[in-house]
């Protein structure tokens, strides 16, 4: 029974969920408790199967991110998506940032139940960290209480899983205003996630968790901007209508706030941006990842995503005067100032603010990213390029305007090559900037590794007034195999 049961379990998720439930049930179960031995028996079946492969396994919260040694976890759906971020938050709450595990083959239940022990005993000291890593010492099972490591997070695999490209080394320091934000990030990933399960079940949502979600995110685009513009630049083509629906909030937010628009306003902003395209759970899956050209039925079909996005809305546990601002951006997305896209209609009046806006997001986001017919995403530069093209037809040329002095020339996370052969990647472009030069991080090679070095300034100029650093020539980050947030954040 129990070799069939492992065929089908995920072993790294049910780790993670063991150690969010057996410090709760270990407090309320006697060790021969039904329950409790399940969850003893999952938990260590799980390591086994693991240690199978790798003689030591670390699962350490990064960035918002869980790593199994180094390799990024994605959540397997949405609950676990929900049981990673509360398992970090615990974690962060004390000090702490995961566990290692090292292979043990002659493994018991008692031994778990020291371990989980352990752990709860450890969160009524007054350094629950340092009195757990030392009570673990030499132990099969250690907390992770080191910050900052040399992890390769910025890894691009191919076809058969193999890491390509140049891992990334991080610089110390702690960013606690940019940790926050991006752990809102994955909580907004999280919601719309859930939303789709939700919706695929016919569930009742609320819209209380998005509303909450995209709020942290206008406290972050208040606070810092540049903040919420790095964010906007995580890219993750497993998992792309999510991480798409959530960049399109975040340059929507950004693009809102830069023309002087309320907070209040910024978040419903924020929600249109993050529904925009929650009516793709109505188109097939197979035309969602189609790699081909679509048939012109197939094309008439997720066009309808649009008006699938309104139905959807409407569904939501919401207000109603609420729903009635959020349900005309998704629905104007793709219709164009011209009225000339779709879905065809008999609307004549020119579109609402917020649709042009999430129009002008959502065209930029799906240009710099990889899609399924797209593997290889196109620099911002040229999506710039394009967009200016489709001003006036597509796109609101004001608009459009102030997009492109907020990403700037040279958009947030794009590869610079200088005339003193140095590869440097954007962090922002200051509005008083001279001839829309920005500042950038040098990436420094290090023994096989990228490093994060120096902040420029590509306006500094010599004694004679000649700038001291040029712009040769442009790359996106993909082809170094970098995510820009892993840099910037």
């Amino acid at each position: 029974m129990m070799a069939n049961h492992s065929q089908i379990v995920n072993h790294p998720d049910t780790i993670l969920q063991s150690l969010m439930r057996l410090p709760q049930l270990v407090k309320i179960h006697q060790p021969n408790n039904k329950i409790f031995v399940e969850n003893l028996a999952l938990f260590r079946m799980s390591l086994q199967a693991e240690w199978e492969n790798q003689s030591e396994l670390s699962f350490r919260a990064h960035r918002g991110r869980i790593y199994l040694n180094n390799g990024k976890l994605a959540p397997s759906n949405s609950a676990m998506g929900t049981t990673i971020s509360k398992l970090m938050e615990s974690w962060e709450s004390k000090g702490m940032y995961g566990f290692t595990f090292t292979r043990k083959d002659d493994l018991t239940d008692q031994d778990i139940v020291d371990f989980i022990r352990a752990i709860n005993q450890s969160y009524a000291q007054p350094n629950p960290a340092q009195w757990l890593e030392e009570e673990r010492k030499g132990t099969w099972a250690r907390p992770i209480v080191d910050q900052d490591f040399k992890i390769a997070v910025a890894f691009v695999t191919d076809q058969e899983g193999r890491p390509v490209g140049r891992p990334l080394v991080w610089n110390k320091g702690t960013r606690t205003f940019a940790a926050k934000a991006r752990r809102s990030y994955s909580r907004a990933l999280a919601v719309v996630s859930g939303l789709d399960d939700k919706l695929l079940s016919g569930d009742t949502i609320s819209i209380a968790k998005s509303r909450r979600v995209v709020q942290d995110m206008v406290e972050a685009l208040f606070h810092e901007e540049r903040l919420l513009l790095n964010l906007s630049t995580i890219r993750d083509y497993d998992d792309y209508t999510c991480t798409h629906c959530v960049n399109v909030a975040i340059l929507s937010m950004c693009l809102g706030k830069r023309i002087g628009l309320s907070k209040m306003a910024v978040v419903t902003l924020g929600l249109t941006g993050l529904f925009h395209d929650l009516g793709k759970v109505d188109v097939p899956i197979e035309l969602i990842r189609k790699t081909a050209k679509f048939t012109k039925e197939e094309y008439e079909t997720v066009k309808n995503h649009s008006l699938f996005s309104v139905l959807r809305i409407l569904q939501i546990n919401a207000d109603h005067k609420l729903k009635a601002k959020l349900i005309l951006p998704p629905f104007e997305h793709h219709l164009g100032i011209d009225l000339a896209g779709y879905p065809v209609s008999d609307k004549h009046s020119p579109l609402s603010l917020f649709g042009r806006i999430v129009a002008i997001a959502d065209h930029y986001d799906a240009l710099t990213s990889s899609r399924s017919y797209r593997p290889v995403p196109m620099n911002p530069e040229q999506a710039l390029d394009i967009m200016t093209d489709l001003s006036g037809k597509a796109l609101d040329p004001l608009l459009l305007k102030v997009f492109i002095n907020m990403v700037g020339i040279y958009p947030v996370g794009t590869l610079l090559v200088t005339d003193q052969r140095e590869v440097a990647m954007v962090a922002e472009t200051p509005p008083d900037a001279v001839d829309a030069r920005p500042l950038a991080y040098l990436l420094e090679k290090q023994e096989g590794y990228i490093e994060k070095g120096d902040l420029i300034d590509f306006s500094e100029t010599d004694e004679e007034g000649h700038f001291i650093r040029n712009i040769v020539r442009c790359f996106h980050p993909s082809d170094f195999g970098l995510n820009p947030a892993d840099v910037l954040l």
